[in-house]
Formats: C-alpha cells, sequence, structure tokens
C-alpha cells in the first residue's frame, strides 16, 4: 500500500503546477485583454474619442489652420492617453510574472520547507 504522502507529492509536483502555471497565464491573458495594448498599438495616432473637425468644401486658409491644430491635438491627446494605458499594461504584465515565478518557487520549494522547519522544531523540543 503506497502512503498517503507519495500521492500528496506527487499531486504537488505535477498537476498543481501545471494548474498554477495555468492561472498565471490566465492573469497575463486578463492584464493583457484589459488593457488592450495590440488595439492600442493599431490606433496609436487615432484621435481622442474620433474627435476631429470636419474638411469644407471651400478652401479657406484661416478654417484650414484651426482645423489643422484641433485635429493634430485631438490626434496628440489619444496617443498621450494610450501610451498610458500601454505603460500601465506592461507594467502589470511585468508585475504578474514576478509575483508569478515568487509564487511558484514558494509552491516548489513548501513542502522542504515544511520538513525543515518540523525537524528543527523537534530538535529544539529534544534539545530543551
Amino acid at each position: 500500500m503506497i502512503p498517503l504522502a507519495f500521492y500528496y507529492i506527487r499531486w504537488h509536483y505535477s498537476m498543481a503546477i501545471r494548474d498554477l502555471v495555468g492561472i498565471i497565464g490566465n492573469f497575463f491573458w486578463f492584464f493583457y485583454e484589459l488593457f488592450s495594448i495590440p488595439l492600442f498599438l493599431k490606433t496609436f495616432f487615432v484621435p481622442f474619442h474620433r474627435l476631429e473637425e470636419q474638411k469644407t468644401k471651400a478652401f479657406k486658409p484661416e478654417i484650414w489652420f484651426e482645423n489643422f491644430v484641433v485635429n493634430t491635438l485631438m490626434r496628440l491627446v489619444g496617443a498621450g492617453l494610450r501610451t498610458v494605458l500601454i505603460l500601465f499594461g506592461v507594467l502589470f504584465l511585468v508585475l504578474t510574472f514576478i509575483i508569478g515565478s515568487l509564487v511558484l518557487v514558494t509552491w516548489i520549494l513548501a513542502p522542504l520547507m515544511l520538513t525543515f522547519l518540523v525537524a528543527s522544531g523537534v530538535t529544539l523540543i529534544a534539545a530543551g
């Protein structure tokens, strides 16, 4: 008969690690989609909220210059906001990678640390 500890160790180092990596992958997917990084890169210079002045049929330099300034300003505002959101998205992806790696290393070392701590405790009790 195989002891229960063997089943636990087999689960801990196989299925649980696979599931944990899947959970970390889900967090990556969530933050990647939440911040819409590919969409913001594709539409980087699209005007903010699609606000732009319409062209007129008659050419008047003052109206053309006014439209040019407003359209350029709206494109710069849109690019600035998209830059901030892309940077936040990248920050969250990096943090997810760091925290996920720490959790994975902690999970792998947990049984070893538990064994070490129990052995240390027994040694201290026996010495005391």
